[in-house]
C-alpha cells in the first residue's frame, strides 16, 4: 500500500499540527510497512526508523497489499462488567488489527526494533533492503 500526506490546505488545524511535527514531505509517496486499526507505520526521512502516523493525514495512492503480508486480529475484553441504571450489563472491549509482513508478525516487534535488539533490527534492515531492490528492479 502506498500513501501520500494530504495537502496541507485540506487538513484541519489539528492535522496541520500533526503534519508540522513530522518529517514527511507532501510531495513524496510512502510505502506503508504496517496497517493498524487507526494508523500506518511508515519509514520517514528523519532517520528515526519506522513510526506510526494517524491514517487521517494521508491519501491512499495505491491500496494494494503486497504479497507476504498477513492479517492479525486482537480482541481484549475487560475483566470487569459494568451495569447501567436499567440493569443492562456490558464489558468494555478493544478490537485491534494489523496487516504486516509475516517477518514482523511477532509480539512487540517494533518495540524491540526501537530498543535496538539485534534480531529485530536485522530482520527490518533485510526487509527494507529487499523493498528497495524491488523498487529498483
Amino acid at each position: 500500500m502506498k500513501v501520500r500526506p494530504k495537502c496541507y490546505s485540506e487538513c484541519d488545524d489539528y492535522y496541520k499540527k500533526v503534519l508540522d511535527r513530522t518529517s514527511l514531505r507532501q510531495d513524496n509517496i510512502y510505502q506503508v510497512i504496517e496497517i493498524q486499526s487507526e494508523s500506518y507505520r511508515i519509514d520517514g526521512e528523519d532517520g528515526v526508523g519506522p513510526c506510526l502516523y494517524d491514517k487521517r493525514i494521508f491519501d491512499i495512492i495505491d491500496p494494494s497489499i503486497p504479497e507476504g503480508y498477513i492479517y492479525q486480529f486482537n480482541y481484549e475484553d475487560e475483566e470487569q462488567s459494568h451495569e447501567d441504571d436499567e440493569g443492562f450489563i456490558w464489558r468494555n472491549s478493544v478490537e485491534e488489527y494489523n496487516i504486516t509482513p509475516k517477518c514482523f508478525a511477532q509480539r512487540a516487534f517494533f518495540d524491540f526494533y526501537h530498543d535496538g535488539r539485534e534480531e529485530q533490527v536485522a530482520i527490518y534492515n533485510e526487509y527494507t533492503r529487499e523493498l528497495k531492490d524491488t523498487k529498483l528492479g
